[in-house]
């Protein structure tokens, strides 16, 4: 091989480098060095104005307002054709194929854009499922579904995040509460025949009658009836909240609630309840146990913020349109989102809420939003 062969070599090479840079922020500057490199050892070619390589091209940065892959995430999406009347896109970085309402809240139905833009505003309003239903023109049991696929997303959002910093932890307690779970689809104007199904609260040994919606439990003060739900939040308004068992709050319940969900550099602020002393010493976090009666409200570390979450809570859990306690986390989920986002105005939230796209989960269908269950932990010790 001649030298002219070996330097137009050496030259197809550094372009081959410079080409799996890909969309790297310093690639011009890395031409340029590479440029100054080739006119030092003199792999000009003869006759050519300067280096073979050029930075009058820029690198392709990726559109930052183009639809996130709902498999990966990456904005790295270009146009693929339409189906249907509608764009369809592909991933550069993951190879998937997608359409524009793909992981969205919208993704699945084949409502418009403006019956789901009336139905977020109604959720961000608090409307009633009734009121919904007139509001979009959609059945009472569609309105309900869609209530769930957004709890469900806005859940998906924020799963596996990690509180940080000064974190506030309490437990609350609320009676056991069925609503649905019977003749929930009958409820909601589905026919169905109930004659051989068994309620859950006798299913999981709650209790063996009907429960009426916003009432107190037949057993005063904590027992088997009573949900114990465990809340965390951090500096940042970030909530993990969850029911953890029944009856009086244990280190084991709190475990299954924020195992690998805390900082280890996070301060942790709890009550002196044995179950919430014995999991902060097995977690190893910096730790202060306030009296719940005189500390709780007052210094640098308190229990406020957690306080509050819980008023907030406990309006909707003891009125008539309480929530099921299956359905628990998702409801202070979207509670705790609220909270998070209430400096954002009404058209922020709005627009967030119908662009959210969580990477890797698919977003909730009718099937499973009906066929959720009780949480495990809940279950009767031996379900009979």
């Amino acid at each position: 091989m001649t030298a002219k062969e070996n330097e137009r070599k050496a030259l197809e090479i550094y372009e081959q480098l410079i080409a799996t840079l890909g969309d790297v922020s310093e690639k011009a500057e890395i031409i340029n060095i590479v440029n100054a490199l080739i006119e030092e050892n003199g792999l000009s070619p003869a006759g050519a104005p300067g280096p073979l390589l050029k930075t009058s091209r820029k690198a392709k940065e990726p559109n930052r307002n183009a639809l996130p892959c709902p498999k990966c995430g990456s904005v790295h999406v270009v146009k693929n054709g339409s189906a249907h009347g509608k764009s369809r896109f592909h991933c550069k970085d993951c190879g998937t194929f997608f359409g524009s309402s793909s992981g969205t809240l919208k993704a699945g139905t084949t409502s418009s854009d403006t019956v789901w833009d009336a139905f977020i505003e109604g959720m961000l309003s608090d409307n009633s499922l009734p009121v919904l239903s007139d509001r979009c023109g959609i059945s009472l049991s569609t309105a309900h579904a869609w209530r769930m696929k957004l709890f469900s997303q806005v859940s998906n959002s924020v799963g596996g995040q990690i509180l940080k910093g000064v974190i506030q932890e309490d437990e609350f307690y609320l009676p056991s509460n069925f609503k649905g779970n019977w003749k929930g689809a009958t409820n909601l104007g589905i026919t169905m025949d109930y004659s051989n199904v068994i309620p859950d609260y006798r299913k999981y040994g709650f209790r063996d009658y009907p429960h009426e919606r916003g009432s107190q439990d037949r057993r005063r003060g904590l027992s088997r009836d009573k949900v114990c739900i465990a809340t965390a939040i951090d500096d940042g308004k970030r909530v993990i909240g969850k029911p953890i068992g029944r009856g009086n709050v244990s280190s084991e319940g709190l475990e299954y609630a924020f195992t690998d969900r805390l900082d280890e550099q996070a301060v942790l602020i709890t009550d002196k309840s044995k179950g919430g002393i014995k999991y902060a010493e097995s977690t190893g976090l910096a730790h202060f146990a306030l009296d719940s009666k005189t500390e709780s409200r007052k210094g640098q570390y308190n229990l406020q913020l957690v306080n509050a979450l819980h008023s907030i809570i406990a309006v909707k859990a003891h009125s008539r349109s309480c929530f099921a306690t299956k359905n628990a986390e998702l409801y202070i989920t979207w509670e705790a989102w609220k909270v998070l986002n209430r400096a954002r105005s009404h058209t922020e939230k709005k627009e967030s809420l119908k662009a959210l796209v969580v990477p890797g989960k698919r977003v909730a269908t009718i099937r499973q939003v009906r066929n959720r269950k009780l949480p495990q932990i809940l279950h009767q010790i031996t379900d009979n």
